[in-house]
């Protein structure tokens, strides 16, 4: 697989793939709202514009997904939950940050069931496989 840029429609593509491969997907997904949304915040000048993405699951997979035309949007899907944050956060994580501190510390702001989003931590290696089977160019 080749090298794809972060948050590109190639790398998110990329990464649903991924995920939707992953043999524990249904039971980390399983009880949680159909839908989320992630923002990546611009972070000048690494990362200039802000990027939307709004997927929905089928409880066995990522059905659905699309880059939004504008983080408003987030606002009118009223998606279950939203992780927001800057560029250099999610880039943290990519290279091995822990999630769950993230999102705790307020590094990572949540709307949505937190909660119900940490109990299923001890899934969290079927993203974390998804994103190490990605080659990813970080800006």
């Amino acid at each position: 697989m080749r090298v794809v840029r972060f948050a590109s429609r190639e790398w998110i593509e990329a990464v649903v793939k991924a995920l939707n491969a992953q043999p524990d997907l249904a039971r980390a997904l399983d009880g949680l709202g159909r839908d989320a949304a992630l923002v990546v915040e611009a972070d000048r000048p690494a990362f200039p514009r802000t990027v939307a993405v709004h997927g929905a699951h089928d409880g066995a997979r990522i059905a659905r997904w699309r880059i939004l035309d504008d983080e408003d949007e987030v606002l009118e899907l009223e998606p279950a939950y939203v992780l927001r944050a800057p560029y250099r956060v999610w880039r943290g994580l990519l290279m091995g940050g822990d999630p769950v501190q993230a999102a705790l510390s307020g590094r990572v702001r949540v709307q949505g069931d937190l909660e119900a989003l940490v109990r299923r931590a001890g899934y969290r290696h079927v993203v974390e496989a998804a994103l190490r089977a990605v080659p990813t160019e970080l800006p």
